[in-house]
């Protein structure tokens, strides 16, 4: 009984495997053919969307089309036509100028009128409605040019018209500059101004016309005239820094009875630009200076009271004792240092120079001649080396020694022969002498040894051709004590 359950069992389960498996086999098939009939809808529903976009825009603008500014997305060509006559009719040109300034050019100032060249036409033509998957999300900015649609000697006019075109409105521009202000350089910056090139800017608004744009920015349009140097050019730059540094510098010359700094107003006077573009201090304008300078401080030929050794007092007003500068060696030093870019003290350069500044020049060494009592003395660093009779040159006879001043010693010989002549060049005389010492051309102090006596009033009926004639041991201490450029006093 058992047995025949199993056996009962075993059947069904295995009836119950064999339904289930042709039940699976079913199912698959129906899978398969639902996937294949879905996929089917779909490319049919694709490609009636891309049949449907494509016949939509065969006769119309993609979305975003812009034509003259004018959106004409989803328009046909005739009623961009329209729109395009309508904005012909209405146009107006805004001109957007300097100082947030306006103006404008209206179409019927110009004779602007519409004239169809089928250029909406051709950008349609361009627009293939069945690449519309690739074109319709492309660039769709098109201008449609009308060149003869308006009067170009109006519009020549009109732009002549502008206020901003004339010239007694144009602020010029300026170019960036280096300018003292009193203590220093500094860079001036640039003016832009308001001045137009007048044919870029005519240029620029035909061009904006042509395109039918609705306002043109002549900044962007790069019409106005630019500045050739900015504040931040680099020659400009260097220019201000070199002008500082230059009057900047301090320099200074001691005169002896005198100071004379230099002062900014003398260095920016002196500077010149040279063709390299570099800054110099120039030689001949700085002498010009020195040579004030030396008009000042030079006592050659100037008056000076001097201290007989007798206590008078005596006012000398001849002679070429003193102090005189050497103008071009001064100069050349003060130049070399500025040059240098260097700042200091400057010494100056004597060309003929004094014991001492200041007073008379003469500082205890000389030598002091009276004409009137035919005496000469001789002082050495304050103490008197010499005090001797002379006979000095005879007045009657035209030959008076030349007095009232002080001259210095030009050179001193020994032996030496003097030698005088007549007008006609023949000598009249020649004299050997020991020692010879001139000051003033050529009057000098000798030793005379033919004459045996000095003094008195020889020089009137007997006396020299002009020199001084002094014995022998007296004109030997001077000589071997005296240096050149000694003052030689004769009053």
């Amino acid at each position: 009984m058992k047995d025949n359950k199993k056996e009962k069992l075993k059947a069904f389960k295995k009836a119950d495997k064999k339904l289930k498996k042709g039940n699976g086999k079913k199912s698959k098939k129906k899978s398969k053919k639902a996937l294949g009939i879905g996929l089917g809808l779909g490319a049919a529903v694709i490609l009636a969307g891309y049949a449907g976009v494509g016949v939509y825009y065969q006769d119309k603008f993609y979305p975003g089309t812009m034509i003259n500014g004018i959106d004409c997305g989803g328009k046909d060509t005739e009623y961009v036509r329209e729109l395009l006559k309508n904005s012909a009719e209405t146009y107006s040109l805004t001109i957007k100028e300097r100082g947030e300034q306006t103006e404008t050019i209206d179409g019927t100032t110009i004779q602007l009128s519409y004239q169809d060249d089928n250029g909406a036409q051709q950008v349609k033509a361009e627009q293939n409605s069945w690449l519309w998957p690739v074109q319709i999300f492309g660039d769709k900015n098109y201008t449609v040019n009308a060149d003869s649609s308006y009067n170009e000697e109006s519009l020549n006019q009109a732009v002549a018209a502008l206020s901003c075109m004339q010239d007694a409105n144009m602020t010029p521009v300026q170019d960036a500059r280096v300018e003292d202000n009193g203590t220093s350089y500094e860079i001036i910056p640039e003016v832009e101004g308001t001045t137009l090139d007048k044919e870029k800017t005519l240029a620029a608004i035909k061009s904006a016309v042509d395109q039918r744009q609705t306002e043109v920015s002549l900044e962007e349009t790069d019409c106005y005239v630019k500045p050739a140097v900015y504040q931040d050019d680099e020659n400009l730059k260097k220019e201000a820094e070199q002008l500082n540094k230059f009057t900047s510098l301090q320099a200074s010359l001691n005169f002896g009875t005198g100071t004379e700094t230099v002062t900014r107003d003398q260095l920016k006077s002196w500077l010149k630009k040279g063709g390299d573009g570099n800054y110099y201090f120039d030689t001949e304008t700085v002498k010009q200076t020195v040579i004030a300078w030396s008009e000042k401080y030079n006592t050659i030929g100037q008056p000076r009271d001097f201290v007989t050794s007798n206590g008078n007092t005596v006012h000398l007003t001849q002679g070429d004792y003193g102090w005189r500068l050497w103008q071009d060696k001064t100069t050349e030093s003060l130049v070399n240092m500025l040059n240098a870019g260097q700042s200091g003290a400057v010494e100056p350069t004597w060309l003929y120079s004094g014991q001492k500044h200041g007073g008379n020049d003469i500082d205890g060494t000389y030598v002091e001649i009276s004409i009137s009592e035919q005496r000469m003395w001789f002082y050495k660093n304050g103490t008197l080396l010499v005090d001797t009779p002379v006979v000095t040159g005879n007045p009657n006879a035209g030959n008076g020694t030349p007095s009232g001043g002080v001259w210095r010693l030009k050179d001193k010989a020994s032996p030496s022969t003097l030698v005088g002549r007549n007008p006609d060049g023949s000598i009249e005389y020649e004299t050997p002498v020991n020692y010879w010492m001139p000051f003033n051309g050529g009057v000098g102090i000798h030793d005379l040894t033919t004459r045996s006596s000095f003094g008195g009033d020889i020089y009137l009926y007997n006396g020299s051709h002009g020199c001084i004639n002094t014995p022998l041991e007296n004109a030997r201490t001077i000589y071997e004590n005296i240096e050149v450029n000694t003052p030689v006093v004769v009053y």
